[in-house]
Protein backbone atom coordinates (compact mmCIF):
# COMPACT_ATOMS: atom_id res chain seq x y z
CA UNK A 1 0.00 0.00 0.00
CA UNK A 2 1.03 3.64 -0.45
CA UNK A 3 1.63 5.62 2.74
CA UNK A 4 3.08 8.98 3.73
CA UNK A 5 5.94 8.77 6.22
CA UNK A 6 8.22 11.29 7.87
CA UNK A 7 11.63 10.97 6.24
CA UNK A 8 15.06 11.51 7.81
CA UNK A 9 15.02 15.20 6.79
CA UNK A 10 11.50 15.57 8.35
CA UNK A 11 9.85 15.90 4.96
CA UNK A 12 6.78 13.86 4.04
CA UNK A 13 7.38 11.23 1.40
CA UNK A 14 5.23 8.50 -0.13
CA UNK A 15 6.50 4.95 0.27
CA UNK A 16 5.22 1.48 -0.51
CA UNK A 17 4.56 -0.74 2.51
CA UNK A 18 2.92 -4.13 2.97
CA UNK A 19 -0.80 -3.94 3.56
CA UNK A 20 -1.33 -4.78 7.25
CA UNK A 21 -3.52 -7.68 8.36
CA UNK A 22 -5.94 -7.27 11.28
CA UNK A 23 -5.30 -9.28 14.43
CA UNK A 24 -8.01 -10.42 16.84
CA UNK A 25 -10.36 -7.57 17.69
CA UNK A 26 -9.08 -5.37 14.86
CA UNK A 27 -10.35 -4.08 11.54
CA UNK A 28 -8.56 -2.87 8.42
CA UNK A 29 -10.05 0.33 6.98
CA UNK A 30 -9.53 1.47 3.41
CA UNK A 31 -9.06 5.20 3.89
CA UNK A 32 -11.28 7.48 1.79
CA UNK A 33 -10.11 10.80 3.24
CA UNK A 34 -7.80 11.94 6.02
CA UNK A 35 -7.61 15.52 7.25
CA UNK A 36 -4.36 17.36 7.93
CA UNK A 37 -4.57 18.46 11.56
CA UNK A 38 -2.76 21.43 13.07
CA UNK A 39 -1.07 19.07 15.51
CA UNK A 40 0.34 17.13 12.53
CA UNK A 41 1.92 20.34 11.24
CA UNK A 42 3.66 21.07 14.54
CA UNK A 43 4.54 17.53 15.61
CA UNK A 44 6.29 16.58 12.36
CA UNK A 45 9.26 18.79 13.29
CA UNK A 46 9.65 17.14 16.72
CA UNK A 47 11.34 13.73 16.45
CA UNK A 48 10.35 12.84 20.01
CA UNK A 49 6.67 13.10 19.01
CA UNK A 50 6.84 11.96 15.37
CA UNK A 51 9.92 9.74 14.92
CA UNK A 52 11.31 9.02 11.48
CA UNK A 53 9.02 6.58 9.69
CA UNK A 54 5.86 7.79 11.45
CA UNK A 55 2.67 7.65 9.39
CA UNK A 56 0.57 10.57 10.71
CA UNK A 57 -3.15 11.05 10.32
CA UNK A 58 -6.04 10.68 12.75
CA UNK A 59 -9.00 12.46 11.07
CA UNK A 60 -10.24 9.81 8.69
CA UNK A 61 -13.15 8.11 7.00
CA UNK A 62 -13.34 4.97 4.91
CA UNK A 63 -14.75 1.46 4.73
CA UNK A 64 -13.99 -1.84 6.42
CA UNK A 65 -12.10 -4.19 4.07
CA UNK A 66 -10.79 -6.88 6.45
CA UNK A 67 -11.68 -8.15 9.91
CA UNK A 68 -9.72 -10.08 12.50
CA UNK A 69 -11.23 -12.76 14.69
CA UNK A 70 -13.63 -11.69 17.38
CA UNK A 71 -15.20 -8.74 15.54
CA UNK A 72 -18.84 -9.83 15.11
CA UNK A 73 -20.37 -6.35 15.09
CA UNK A 74 -18.96 -5.20 11.75
CA UNK A 75 -19.27 -6.29 8.14
CA UNK A 76 -16.98 -5.89 5.17
CA UNK A 77 -17.83 -2.78 3.16
CA UNK A 78 -19.35 -0.82 6.04
CA UNK A 79 -18.59 2.89 5.90
CA UNK A 80 -16.93 4.18 9.06
CA UNK A 81 -15.05 6.96 10.75
CA UNK A 82 -12.44 6.32 13.40
CA UNK A 83 -12.11 7.56 16.98
CA UNK A 84 -8.29 7.65 17.00
CA UNK A 85 -7.72 7.71 20.76
CA UNK A 86 -7.52 4.07 21.87
CA UNK A 87 -9.69 4.33 24.98
CA UNK A 88 -9.41 0.97 26.71
CA UNK A 89 -12.98 0.77 28.04
CA UNK A 90 -11.76 -1.13 31.09
CA UNK A 91 -9.87 1.23 33.41
CA UNK A 92 -11.55 3.09 36.28
CA UNK A 93 -11.86 6.29 34.27
CA UNK A 94 -13.49 4.53 31.32
CA UNK A 95 -15.82 2.65 33.66
CA UNK A 96 -16.90 5.93 35.27
CA UNK A 97 -17.76 7.53 31.93
CA UNK A 98 -14.60 9.67 31.71
CA UNK A 99 -12.96 7.77 28.87
CA UNK A 100 -11.72 11.02 27.29
CA UNK A 101 -8.89 11.01 29.86
CA UNK A 102 -8.14 7.28 29.70
CA UNK A 103 -4.37 6.92 30.30
CA UNK A 104 -4.12 4.29 27.54
CA UNK A 105 -5.82 6.38 24.84
CA UNK A 106 -2.87 8.37 23.48
CA UNK A 107 -0.07 5.78 23.88
CA UNK A 108 -2.11 3.27 21.87
CA UNK A 109 -3.79 5.71 19.52
CA UNK A 110 -3.77 5.82 15.72
CA UNK A 111 -1.71 8.49 13.95
CA UNK A 112 -0.86 10.37 17.14
CA UNK A 113 2.87 9.74 16.98
CA UNK A 114 2.92 7.81 20.24
CA UNK A 115 1.02 4.74 19.12
CA UNK A 116 0.22 3.05 15.84
CA UNK A 117 0.47 4.11 12.18
CA UNK A 118 -2.08 6.65 11.07
CA UNK A 119 -4.31 7.27 8.07
CA UNK A 120 -2.03 9.16 5.69
CA UNK A 121 -2.16 5.84 3.86
CA UNK A 122 -4.36 3.69 1.67
CA UNK A 123 -5.22 1.51 4.68
CA UNK A 124 -5.17 1.93 8.46
CA UNK A 125 -5.43 -0.76 11.15
CA UNK A 126 -7.70 0.05 14.11
CA UNK A 127 -9.31 -1.62 17.11
CA UNK A 128 -12.97 -2.55 16.83
CA UNK A 129 -13.85 -0.01 19.55
CA UNK A 130 -12.47 2.80 17.41
CA UNK A 131 -15.03 2.28 14.64
CA UNK A 132 -18.16 4.40 14.31
CA UNK A 133 -20.71 3.66 11.60
CA UNK A 134 -21.64 6.43 9.18
CA UNK A 135 -25.25 7.12 8.20
CA UNK A 136 -26.01 7.52 4.51
CA UNK A 137 -26.55 11.25 5.06
CA UNK A 138 -22.85 11.72 5.93
CA UNK A 139 -20.57 11.27 2.94
CA UNK A 140 -16.93 10.22 3.29
CA UNK A 141 -15.64 13.75 2.83
CA UNK A 142 -17.81 15.19 5.58
CA UNK A 143 -17.03 12.24 7.84
CA UNK A 144 -13.34 13.19 7.84
CA UNK A 145 -14.36 16.24 9.91
CA UNK A 146 -15.85 14.11 12.70
CA UNK A 147 -12.74 14.05 14.86
CA UNK A 148 -12.03 17.82 15.00
CA UNK A 149 -15.75 18.47 15.32
CA UNK A 150 -15.84 16.16 18.36
CA UNK A 151 -13.15 18.33 19.98
CA UNK A 152 -15.35 21.40 19.46
CA UNK A 153 -18.44 19.60 20.75
CA UNK A 154 -16.53 18.61 23.89
CA UNK A 155 -15.14 22.12 24.42
CA UNK A 156 -18.56 23.75 24.24
CA UNK A 157 -20.16 21.16 26.51
CA UNK A 158 -17.35 21.39 29.07
CA UNK A 159 -17.44 25.18 29.11
CA UNK A 160 -20.77 25.24 30.97
CA UNK A 161 -21.51 28.56 29.28
CA UNK A 162 -24.99 30.01 29.79
CA UNK A 163 -26.90 30.50 26.53
CA UNK A 164 -27.20 34.27 26.93
CA UNK A 165 -23.61 34.90 28.03
CA UNK A 166 -21.01 36.49 25.74
CA UNK A 167 -18.16 34.34 24.47
CA UNK A 168 -15.03 34.74 22.38
CA UNK A 169 -13.10 32.29 20.22
CA UNK A 170 -9.40 33.04 19.74
CA UNK A 171 -8.12 31.54 16.50
CA UNK A 172 -10.04 30.69 13.34
CA UNK A 173 -8.24 27.56 12.29
CA UNK A 174 -10.24 24.36 12.01
CA UNK A 175 -10.82 23.92 15.75
CA UNK A 176 -11.66 27.59 16.31
CA UNK A 177 -14.05 27.72 13.36
CA UNK A 178 -15.75 24.48 14.39
CA UNK A 179 -16.07 25.67 18.00
CA UNK A 180 -17.76 28.86 16.83
CA UNK A 181 -20.08 26.84 14.56
CA UNK A 182 -21.01 24.47 17.41
CA UNK A 183 -21.77 27.47 19.62
CA UNK A 184 -24.00 28.91 16.88
CA UNK A 185 -25.70 25.55 16.39
CA UNK A 186 -26.37 25.35 20.14
CA UNK A 187 -28.08 28.76 20.14
CA UNK A 188 -25.31 31.01 21.49
CA UNK A 189 -25.75 34.42 19.88
CA UNK A 190 -23.06 36.59 21.52
CA UNK A 191 -19.94 34.97 20.06
CA UNK A 192 -16.98 36.82 18.54
CA UNK A 193 -14.24 35.04 16.58
CA UNK A 194 -10.78 36.65 16.67
CA UNK A 195 -8.26 35.85 13.93
CA UNK A 196 -5.17 37.51 12.53
CA UNK A 197 -5.80 35.73 9.21
CA UNK A 198 -7.93 37.95 6.96
CA UNK A 199 -9.04 35.08 4.71
CA UNK A 200 -10.34 33.10 7.68
CA UNK A 201 -12.14 36.18 9.01
CA UNK A 202 -13.83 36.45 5.62
CA UNK A 203 -14.82 32.79 5.78
CA UNK A 204 -16.18 33.17 9.31
CA UNK A 205 -18.27 36.15 8.21
CA UNK A 206 -19.55 34.23 5.18
CA UNK A 207 -20.65 31.47 7.58
CA UNK A 208 -22.73 33.97 9.57
CA UNK A 209 -20.24 34.41 12.42
CA UNK A 210 -18.98 37.68 13.90
CA UNK A 211 -15.24 37.92 13.26
CA UNK A 212 -12.70 40.60 14.15
CA UNK A 213 -8.96 41.08 13.76
CA UNK A 214 -6.45 40.72 16.56
CA UNK A 215 -6.23 44.53 16.76
CA UNK A 216 -9.99 44.74 17.26
CA UNK A 217 -10.13 42.08 19.97
CA UNK A 218 -9.88 44.46 22.94
CA UNK A 219 -12.76 46.58 21.66
CA UNK A 220 -14.85 43.45 21.06
CA UNK A 221 -14.20 42.37 24.65
CA UNK A 222 -15.74 45.50 26.18
CA UNK A 223 -18.75 43.30 26.79
CA UNK A 224 -16.62 41.11 29.03
CA UNK A 225 -16.65 37.52 27.72
CA UNK A 226 -17.88 35.03 30.28
CA UNK A 227 -15.89 32.36 28.44
CA UNK A 228 -12.99 32.48 26.00
CA UNK A 229 -12.14 29.46 23.87
CA UNK A 230 -8.39 29.64 23.21
CA UNK A 231 -8.09 27.66 19.96
CA UNK A 232 -4.92 29.15 18.50
CA UNK A 233 -2.65 26.99 20.65
CA UNK A 234 -0.02 29.65 21.34
CA UNK A 235 1.27 31.23 24.57
CA UNK A 236 0.39 34.67 23.18
CA UNK A 237 -3.24 33.62 22.65
CA UNK A 238 -3.46 32.19 26.17
CA UNK A 239 -2.11 35.43 27.62
CA UNK A 240 -4.61 37.43 25.56
CA UNK A 241 -7.41 35.24 26.89
CA UNK A 242 -6.37 36.01 30.47
CA UNK A 243 -6.34 39.70 29.61
CA UNK A 244 -9.74 39.80 27.91
CA UNK A 245 -11.91 37.37 29.87
CA UNK A 246 -14.33 38.94 32.33
CA UNK A 247 -14.27 38.61 36.12
CA UNK A 248 -15.26 35.10 37.24
CA UNK A 249 -14.79 34.06 33.63
CA UNK A 250 -13.64 30.76 32.22
CA UNK A 251 -10.89 30.05 29.70
CA UNK A 252 -11.12 26.85 27.68
CA UNK A 253 -7.65 25.83 26.51
CA UNK A 254 -8.53 23.94 23.32
CA UNK A 255 -5.51 24.68 21.14
CA UNK A 256 -2.42 22.63 21.98
CA UNK A 257 0.57 24.83 22.80
CA UNK A 258 3.91 23.03 22.94
CA UNK A 259 5.68 25.90 24.72
CA UNK A 260 5.11 27.06 28.33
CA UNK A 261 2.16 29.45 28.49
CA UNK A 262 3.92 31.85 30.91
CA UNK A 263 0.67 33.29 32.31
CA UNK A 264 0.73 36.15 34.81
CA UNK A 265 -0.81 35.16 38.12
CA UNK A 266 -2.34 38.49 39.30
CA UNK A 267 -5.18 38.76 36.73
CA UNK A 268 -5.99 35.06 37.16
CA UNK A 269 -6.22 35.53 40.91
CA UNK A 270 -7.93 38.92 41.07
CA UNK A 271 -10.53 38.08 38.41
CA UNK A 272 -10.89 34.54 39.81
CA UNK A 273 -10.44 33.07 36.34
CA UNK A 274 -11.00 29.37 35.84
CA UNK A 275 -8.83 27.47 33.34
CA UNK A 276 -10.08 24.25 31.75
CA UNK A 277 -8.32 22.05 29.23
CA UNK A 278 -9.84 20.02 26.38
CA UNK A 279 -8.00 17.88 23.85
CA UNK A 280 -9.98 14.65 23.55
CA UNK A 281 -13.65 13.70 23.82
CA UNK A 282 -15.98 11.01 25.03
CA UNK A 283 -17.61 8.46 22.78
CA UNK A 284 -20.86 10.37 23.26
CA UNK A 285 -19.17 13.55 22.00
CA UNK A 286 -17.91 11.68 18.94
CA UNK A 287 -21.41 10.34 18.25
CA UNK A 288 -22.83 13.86 18.70
CA UNK A 289 -20.41 15.13 16.06
CA UNK A 290 -21.65 12.49 13.61
CA UNK A 291 -25.25 13.47 14.40
CA UNK A 292 -24.43 17.11 13.72
CA UNK A 293 -22.98 16.18 10.33
CA UNK A 294 -25.97 13.95 9.59
CA UNK A 295 -28.43 16.82 9.95
CA UNK A 296 -26.35 19.06 7.71
CA UNK A 297 -25.42 21.51 10.46
CA UNK A 298 -21.88 21.96 9.14
CA UNK A 299 -21.02 23.80 5.86
CA UNK A 300 -18.60 21.11 4.72
CA UNK A 301 -18.09 22.54 1.23
CA UNK A 302 -16.84 25.81 2.68
CA UNK A 303 -14.71 24.27 5.42
CA UNK A 304 -12.86 21.79 3.20
CA UNK A 305 -10.73 24.05 1.04
CA UNK A 306 -8.76 21.40 -0.87
CA UNK A 307 -8.64 17.65 -1.50
CA UNK A 308 -5.30 16.28 -2.70
CA UNK A 309 -3.58 12.90 -3.26
CA UNK A 310 -0.97 11.55 -0.83
CA UNK A 311 1.81 12.78 -3.11
CA UNK A 312 0.86 16.38 -2.28
CA UNK A 313 1.09 15.96 1.51
CA UNK A 314 4.40 17.84 1.84
CA UNK A 315 3.24 20.69 -0.41
CA UNK A 316 0.00 20.92 1.59
CA UNK A 317 1.95 21.15 4.85
CA UNK A 318 3.97 24.00 3.37
CA UNK A 319 0.81 25.80 2.26
CA UNK A 320 -0.87 25.44 5.65
CA UNK A 321 2.20 26.74 7.47
CA UNK A 322 2.46 29.86 5.28
CA UNK A 323 1.34 33.06 7.05
CA UNK A 324 -2.03 34.30 5.86
CA UNK A 325 -2.83 31.18 3.83
CA UNK A 326 -6.43 30.85 2.65
CA UNK A 327 -6.85 27.19 3.51
CA UNK A 328 -8.85 25.90 6.43
CA UNK A 329 -8.99 22.09 6.07
CA UNK A 330 -7.05 20.11 3.48
CA UNK A 331 -8.01 16.46 3.05
CA UNK A 332 -5.71 13.78 1.71
CA UNK A 333 -7.40 11.29 -0.63
CA UNK A 334 -5.23 8.13 -0.48
CA UNK A 335 -7.17 6.29 -3.19
CA UNK A 336 -6.37 9.04 -5.74
CA UNK A 337 -2.79 8.72 -7.04
CA UNK A 338 -1.08 11.87 -8.26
Amino acid sequence: MRAVVIDEDRRLVVVEQPRPAPAEGQALVEVAYCGICGSDLHFRDIPELFPQGTIPGHECSGRVVALGDGVPSWRLGERVTVLPFAQCGECELCASGQEQVCPHAIPNGVGLGTGRPGAYAEHVLVDERMLFALPDSVDDRAAALTEPLAVAVRAVARSGLDRGAPAMVLGAGTIGMLTALVLADRGYEQVVVVSRNAARRELATALGLTAVSLEEASAAARIAPACIFECAGTPAAARLAVELVGPLGRIMLVGLALEPLDLEAPPILFKEIELRGVISYSRADFAAAIDMLARGALPVDQLVTATVPLEEAEASFQELMAPGNRHLKILLAPQTPA
